[in-house]
């Protein structure tokens, strides 16, 4: 059995602001690629609040980090809690 490389590499739309990001597995034994592609889109707190409020979830709290930080514009991540309305 041989072993196996993996590689990830990325591209963003300027335009969009969407990340295509790939996922590849060289398999040694027979040289086969294997390849996954996933896209990202990562809107601004307001885009994202309205795009909520549009599919009928109400959003009671903002947390900027996965430690339970509240947001602010410079937080790594932006994470809604809330509800169905």
């Amino acid at each position: 059995m041989g072993g196996v490389r993996a590689w990830n590499d990325f591209r963003r739309d300027p335009a969009t602001g969407v990340v295509t990001y790939s996922t590849h597995y060289e398999i040694s034994e027979s040289g086969r690629v294997l390849s996954a592609e996933s896209k990202i889109a990562f809107p601004a707190k307001e885009s994202l609040a309205q795009m909520l409020g549009q599919t009928g979830l109400a959003v009671e709290e903002w947390l900027g980090n996965w430690r339970g930080e509240p947001y602010a514009p410079t937080s790594p991540e932006i994470i809604p809690i809330g509800r169905l309305r």
